[in-house]
């Protein structure tokens, strides 16, 4: 069993490419939405995690879905978190967030994948993007390896305590208001569908922030078919991101 989360597409395709023997896959934002939180391992299945970092830490989703869940016959469980530089202290949050859950987190991988943050900066050029993608299909085939084999490792847990200032920090850069459609939007409300905090809305032909406050999974910005989302100024003709098998 997979849990994971994806605003851009990175995770969701490495949960895919662990879920080699089938495991089930369960998408935590339309789990936490529908308040399913509880689930059973069947006898031999191994538990993964897999979801991006934000702020050196774990997002809000990720995080309303463990403090949530209920999680019976679990014996192996793992964390694969996707980057675009490091994962920080996103482990130990995690680990210390399951525990009062009554599961053991086992091993922590991160997973370098092409960045998603165009908020803050440009994240290309293409062939960097192209670059990542090819390294992260090879890690992938050997995180599998060591999943497989049901490794143990502490690296990656620690300090988990500053990973909670960071949640301070990461809901202030969290607001919606900078957000904004231009005259290329056609209304198709593809915005609105990817949101996993139900934060847009259409009016009158136009995806309008409901919310103040969002995940920031960039899913809205990077993924608009006619690149019709900004970001204040900043996000003006830098280059979007979503992960090519995912449309």
């Amino acid at each position: 069993m997979i849990f994971y989360f994806s605003g851009t597409g990175n995770s969701l395709v490495a949960a895919r490419r662990l879920a080699v023997r089938g495991e089930r896959l369960v998408d935590m934002a339309a789990a936490r939405n529908n308040r399913e939180f509880r689930y059973e391992v069947k006898k031999g299945e191994k538990v993964g995690f897999v979801f991006p970092v934000y702020w050196y830490t774990v997002g809000d989703v990720v995080m309303d879905f463990v403090r949530h869940l209920e999680l019976t016959g679990q014996r192996y469980v793992y964390a694969v978190i996707t980057c675009g530089g490091g994962i920080g202290f996103a482990g130990g949050v995690l680990s210390h967030e399951l525990k009062k859950r009554g599961i053991r987190l086992h091993c922590v991988f991160p997973l370098l994948m092409p960045d998603d943050t165009i908020y803050y900066y440009d994240i290309g050029p293409q062939e960097k993007i192209e670059k990542r993608l090819a390294d992260s299909e090879v890690r992938l085939g050997n995180l599998w390896e060591e999943i497989s084999c049901g490794r143990i490792r502490r690296r990656g847990f620690i300090f988990a305590f500053l990973g909670y200032p960071l949640r301070a920090m990461y809901h202030l850069a969290g607001g919606t208001k900078k957000f904004r459609a231009t005259n290329r939007c056609v209304g198709c409300g593809k915005c609105a569908a990817f949101c996993p905090d139900h934060a847009i809305e259409l009016r009158n032909g136009k995806p309008v922030w409901t919310k103040s406050r969002c995940t920031k999974c960039s899913g809205c910005i990077n993924r608009c078919p006619m690149q019709a989302i900004e970001y204040g100024r900043g996000t003006e003709g830098r280059l979007r991101y979503h992960h090519p098998e995912v449309k």
